[in-house]
């Protein structure tokens, strides 16, 4: 089991009300496993974007810097997307 360490986090008074309904409600584990969970799913997208990013670096490079321009705007719009989409294409 991972190490933990305690942080503290702001987050909206509504956010946090709907978080400990849920938990009093036995919907989730507690509070800290669920935001745990998203930042562990946050981080892993993070990780992802930055493997793809570097693969294109190596692929594009040969091609030109226009190319790489466009790789960089097209990955940039898709992330904007998927932040619109709340995740939900995941």
């Amino acid at each position: 089991m991972a190490e933990k360490e305690r942080v503290t986090i702001t987050i909206p008074a509504e956010s946090a009300a709907a978080l400990r309904r849920l938990a009093k409600e036995k919907r989730i584990e507690s509070v800290s496993a669920y935001v745990t969970e998203a930042v562990e799913e946050r981080l892993g997208r993070e990780e992802r974007a930055q493997r793809i990013i570097e693969g294109w670096a190596a692929e594009v490079e040969r091609a030109g810097v226009e190319e790489w321009a466009e790789a960089v705007e097209w990955a940039r719009a898709s992330d904007r997307r998927g932040d619109d989409a709340g995740g939900a294409a995941a």
